[in-house]
């Protein structure tokens, strides 16, 4: 598993269709997506922008989502 986050918030939408396609996507606080290394090929297909960030210290997936709050949209 990676962490990344994309460099817009519109590259963001579209970068996320393309995640959720390739499999499980986590979201958490901060814009920051956790995903498969291998669905990483299909945004450089797309030609669509990420950075790479260090994954959470203490990445437990119970207490992650636990933790994260929900976005109101």
């Amino acid at each position: 598993m990676v962490a990344i986050r994309f460099t817009s918030s519109e590259q963001a939408a579209d970068g996320l269709m393309v995640l959720v396609r390739q499999g499980t996507v986590r979201a958490l606080r901060g814009e920051i997506y956790i995903c498969k290394e291998s669905a990483l090929a299909a945004l450089d297909m797309q030609q669509i922008p990420y950075e790479r960030v260090p994954l959470p210290l203490g990445l437990n997936e119970v207490d992650t989502l636990r933790n994260t709050p929900t976005t109101v949209l």
